[in-house]
Formats: structure tokens, C-alpha cells, sequence
């Protein structure tokens, strides 16, 4: 099936510049003198965290938006019912694969439809379903992905589940920092909303940029996706794995708002994930965030998020 290109716009935010306004002299100040201009308080980069941020505990994902996607969005949830058939019915027969629709969030001809697999492998998708804004009806037989969009949430989740064992080392890890130090994690309903892609937990993402496990796993998945997990292990078994072709991104948030990401944490987990042993091969980066998230796409891209990432990432082989 021919792929379609499908731009996902970033948001271009600018705030107002807000002034005082002069006084007149008040008659019944002794002083006669004009009182002092109200002002606003808050710079503008304060304005635009108002704006756009919001604490990451309170985050469902539903506050997900798009470029231009008002009517479109409306549209699609009038039409719900048929969005919800299309979307599984594509999946299923494009890529054998059963899955759940989450969210729907309107773009600028069309919606994106976020997903999550059914069982094992487990990952997180979307694909985008046309709308026609005049006749306000969906294109239940133009269902389109990004190319290679699923075929990596596919094989991303099969790494896991064939390592899961070494994943659960991480997973514990990370779940006992989070209850010694003052960090959180972003919560599985804004994952499943939009924020997770390929394979994600609360506390990380994991993404295979090809290599021998995208030549070996895809076809035999598309064959028959139904195999036990033993049968996964095996197809790996004696292959040499290049940790450059797998990206394990760990992201955590401080509790409290109006925190900054503390070093010492963050220092502490670089140290401690670079002397781990046994954990699954890939190049590591970890993200240490304040409290919050861009509600238009559950991102935090600021510039006091303290990171180990590219081209200083974590290896592990």
C-alpha cells in the first residue's frame, strides 16, 4: 500500500506583551502625587508556561492538539463509531495485528488516531483517517500511516518482550528511585493518548532503528504474529546485536512544581544506569524534567531539563 507523508506541525506559540496604565492623581491623596502604574508580574517566558504547560501529574493526554484540527476533530467524534471500525480494521488487516483506539485528535484534512496493541508484542501507534471538512464525513477506506511508523512500534515491542526479563531489571530500578527521590513519571492514560509511541512504559521508550532485528522480526511477524515468545528468542538466539539501532529513552519529572531538575538526582541515575550490568542493549539517554509537560503534545523540551543523551549516550552491548 502506498504511504502517504503526513506532517505533524509543531506549535508556534508567541505571548502578549501586557503594559501598565498610567494613573491620574488621586484628590483625596495628601501627597498629590500620581500613584504607581499597575504592572504584570509575570515575563513573558512565565505567560507562555501558563499557556502551554501544565503539571505532569494532572496530564491525561486529552489536551493533545494538532495544527488546525478544531473542525476536523469534531468531525471525527461525531463520527466516532465508524473512526473506531476503520482504524482496527486497518490494523488488522495491514498488519495482523488487534489493537485499541485511545484518542482521536483532529489535524488539518484528517485525525490522527493513537492505538495500543492488544496483548503481546505491546506497543503504541496511530494512523490517520482523511476527513472531508465540507461534506463533514470520514474516509473510512483511506486509513493511512507513516511509512515504517508501525513497522518500528512492532519490532520495538517484540525487543521488549524477548528481553523482558532485562527490562524488568530496568523496570525495578526505576521504580525504586522514584520512590527514594522527589521524581514522578508521566501517567499510562497520557501515554495511551498520544504521549507513548513504540514501545513505552511510564518510565521509558523504546524505539529500533533497523538492523538485523527489523530483517529478521518483521517477516516473520507478518507471516504469523501469533507465535509464542520462545519463538522470538530463538530468532535472535547467536545474533550479534548493535546497541547504535536501539534507542531506550528514560524520561523522569520532579514531584513538585516550580522545581528545577536537581542534579544530584540526576547524576546519581547517569551513574547508576552507566555501571548496571544485564540490562537490555541499547544507547541510553535519560531526561531528568521539572513538573511539567506542553499540553499540546505531552512533551518537555526546555532548556533546563538536565539530559545524557546524543551523542554522549549510555551504551550498553
Amino acid at each position: 500500500m502506498t504511504k502517504k507523508r503526513f506532517l505533524l506541525t509543531g506549535i508556534l506559540c508567541s505571548a502578549l506583551l501586557l503594559g501598565g496604565c498610567s494613573a491620574l492623581p488621586n484628590s483625596n491623596d495628601e501627597t498629590g502625587k500620581e500613584k504607581e502604574p499597575k504592572r504584570d508580574k509575570k515575563t513573558e517566558e512565565e505567560r507562555i508556561e501558563d499557556k502551554y504547560f501544565m503539571s505532569v501529574q494532572d496530564y491525561t493526554g486529552k489536551e493533545y492538539t494538532l495544527d488546525n484540527g478544531e473542525e476536523t476533530d469534531k468531525i471525527a467524534e461525531e463520527n466516532r463509531d465508524e473512526v473506531d471500525s476503520a482504524i482496527k480494521k486497518y490494523f488488522k488487516e495491514e498488519y495482523k495485528t488487534e489493537v485499541k483506539v485511545h484518542n482521536i485528535v483532529g489535524a488539518i484534512d484528517g485525525a490522527t488516531v493513537f492505538v495500543e496493541s492488544v496483548g503481546k508484542p505491546h506497543f503504541y501507534s496511530y494512523a490517520i483517517i482523511p476527513i472531508d471538512k465540507d461534506k463533514k464525513v470520514v474516509d473510512t477506506e483511506g486509513v493511512w500511516s507513516q511509512e515504517g511508523q508501525i513497522d518500528g512500534a512492532i519490532i520495538s515491542g517484540l525487543y521488549a518482550w524477548i528481553y523482558e526479563d532485562k527490562f524488568k531489571k530496568l523496570d525495578q530500578y526505576l521504580e525504586e528511585k522514584v520512590k527514594e527521590f522527589p521524581v514522578t513519571v508521566i501517567s499510562k492514560e497520557a501515554n495511551e493518548n498520544g504521549v507513548g509511541n513504540y514501545h513505552t512504559t511510564p518510565y521509558y521508550s523504546v524505539a529500533i532503528y533497523g538492523g538485523v532485528m527489523e530483517e529478521k522480526l518483521l517477516k516473520a511477524y507478518m507471516d504469523n504474529p501469533q507465535r509464542p515468545r520462545e519463538e522470538w528468542v530463538e530468532m535472535l538466539d547467536g545474533e550479534t546485536l548493535n546497541p547504535a539501532f536501539i534507542g531506550i529513552l528514560i524520561q523522569l519529572y520532579m514531584e513538585e512544581p516550580e522545581v528545577e531538575p536537581n542534579n544530584e538526582i540526576f547524576d546519581q541515575i547517569v551513574s547508576d544506569l552507566s555501571e548496571m550490568d544485564e540490562l537490555p542493549i541499547g544507547k541510553y539517554s535519560f531526561l531528568l524534567h521539572d513538573n511539567t509537560v506542553d499540553k499540546t503534545n505531552g512533551q518537555n523540551n526546555k532548556e533546563n531539563t538536565l539530559d545524557r543523551a546524543a551523542p554522549n549516550y549510555i551504551i550498553k552491548e
